[in-house]
């Protein structure tokens, strides 16, 4: 999400990643071992940022988004997500609608929140109150906990990073959710990752 945390200092790394600092040597060795980036410390550059990518991206709906403690919801309230305001919630959009704000090619029939975990209930009870949301566990609504600690993109401050958007694009399986994430892909990502 944030190429040039490469070489930040690992205290950094550690905040912004919300792991401990131990874990972060750890998992540069990792990513050297397994031929993501190349060189030492403060000297990292990535050799397959891509391949890294298709990697995370294969992993994160088994191992990273379970811990994320989903809550789902529904509403009667048609259209709802394009009058809510996320302000003063500390909820992100993730999924279709996170995707539509960029590209502009998707109608998002599911909807995606994220929020740091001492924010889930203002959240849930804002849009709640304000749309009429209510619990359902097939419900449409997704409401998951933010597992980053750095400022969104001040171009996009009430989405996600676009590797997440397009990790849950691809995580629904869903055809037109696969075509978005390709071109997600070959706009944000990609171009976010080319060399200056």
């Amino acid at each position: 999400c944030k190429a040039d945390y490469l070489n930040a200092p690992q205290r950094e790394i550690a905040r912004a990643a919300g792991v401990a600092l131990g874990a972060v040597g750890r998992v540069f060795q990792d990513l050297a071992d397994q031929k993501y980036i190349i060189g030492r410390p403060g000297a990292w550059r990535y050799l397959e940022p891509l391949r890294l990518l298709d990697h995370w991206t294969t992993l994160y709906p088994t191992v990273l988004r379970p811990r994320l403690h989903a809550r789902r919801f529904t509403t009667d309230v048609q259209e709802w997500w394009q009058q809510a305001t996320l302000d003063g919630t500390g909820g992100l959009w993730g999924g279709e609608v996170a995707a539509d704000r960029i590209t502009h090619h998707l109608k998002p029939a599911a909807f995606t929140l994220y929020a740091p975990a001492a924010e889930l209930r203002t959240l849930v009870a804002a849009l709640a109150q304000r749309h009429r949301w209510r619990a359902d566990p097939q419900g449409d609504i997704e409401v998951l906990e933010a597992f980053w600690n750095f400022p969104a993109d001040p171009a996009h401050p009430d989405i996600v990073p676009a590797p997440l958007i397009y990790a849950d694009l691809l995580a629904t399986v869903d055809p037109r959710n696969r075509e978005v994430a390709q071109l997600l892909r070959a706009t944000a990502i990609e171009k976010a990752l080319r060399p200056a």
